[in-house]
């Protein structure tokens, strides 16, 4: 495996000394420091990335210094091409090709102009007056929805001695997701979840939908994350990460530097 790219080495050097530089994409970074903390903590061993897209996410975290296991799902064929050859050098990083759910079926989704928008929910008004075109349907694309409790098991990671960070970003689906995960909600140490405040599809939850819903599952808000802004700069989404409080693998919180993956150990290079 080969060193991560100076930048992202003198980052995290300068982050272990408690200086953090902020260049673009402030909101970003401060997740990153957020789970930076929080993984060691509660000793996440294993991240579900649920609504993939191009692997982003799973970059994302490569280079803010996570090592331990990555799954993706992503359902949309052309992005899971281009998310499988982005992860193709990444023996800890696995790919499967359909979405997560309430119950095992098919479904149509919706493929939008801008991929990361493609939902199973139809875009509303609202999304075209912050968003413009990209949210607009291209086509639609039959695809194979599974309960997350019915698919844990058969990953080619192991799951069943896993502390599982469970990250969420299904445009408006992400409470489905939960739904299907009843089964091994307890494996599950903590989540992030995509929050509407806006909402920008039909029947879209909102605020007080995910929180309502991740409380009666047992998690508490850990932070909030802003992920985008109206052109009045009003707050549209932000991210939610919430917790198992009782899984914390150390008394002394999120700020303590328990055996979580998260460290500067030499990544591959994607």
């Amino acid at each position: 495996m080969r060193d991560l790219p100076w930048k992202y080495r003198a980052r995290n050097f300068l982050r272990a000394l408690g200086v953090e530089v902020v260049p673009v994409r402030p909101n970003s970074n401060l997740l990153a420091m957020h789970l930076k903390s929080l993984f060691p903590a509660y000793e996440i061993s294993c991240v579900l990335d649920v609504g993939a897209q191009y692997g982003d996410y799973g970059l994302w975290l490569r280079r803010n210094g996570y090592c331990g296991d990555i799954v993706s799902f992503e359902p949309v064929r052309a992005n899971f091409e281009r998310l499988a050859r982005v992860s193709a050098n990444d023996p800890r990083w696995h790919c499967v090709n359909y979405a997560l759910g309430a119950e095992n079926r098919l479904a149509s989704i919706n493929v939008s102009m801008l991929t990361q928008f493609s939902s199973f929910r139809t875009p509303n008004s609202a999304a075209q007056d912050i968003f413009g075109e990209a949210p607009a349907i291209q086509r639609s694309e039959e695809v194979e929805i599974r309960r997350l409790d019915t698919v844990l098991d058969t990953m080619s990671v192991n799951t069943t001695s896993a502390r599982i960070y469970l990250k969420l970003d299904t445009q408006s689906w992400d409470l489905e997701v939960l739904a299907g995960a009843q089964g091994i909600l307890d494996r599950i140490i903590a989540l992030q979840t995509e929050v509407a405040i806006q909402p920008i599809y039909e029947s879209m939850p909102v605020m007080a939908d995910s929180l309502a819903a991740i409380a009666e599952l047992g998690f508490a808000p850990s932070g909030f994350f802003p992920v985008n802004l109206d052109q009045r700069s009003v707050l549209v989404e932000l991210d939610l990460v919430a917790v198992r409080t009782e899984a914390c693998a150390s008394n002394r919180g999120p700020g303590s530097s328990g055996r979580g993956r998260w460290s500067k150990a030499r990544m591959p290079r994607t």
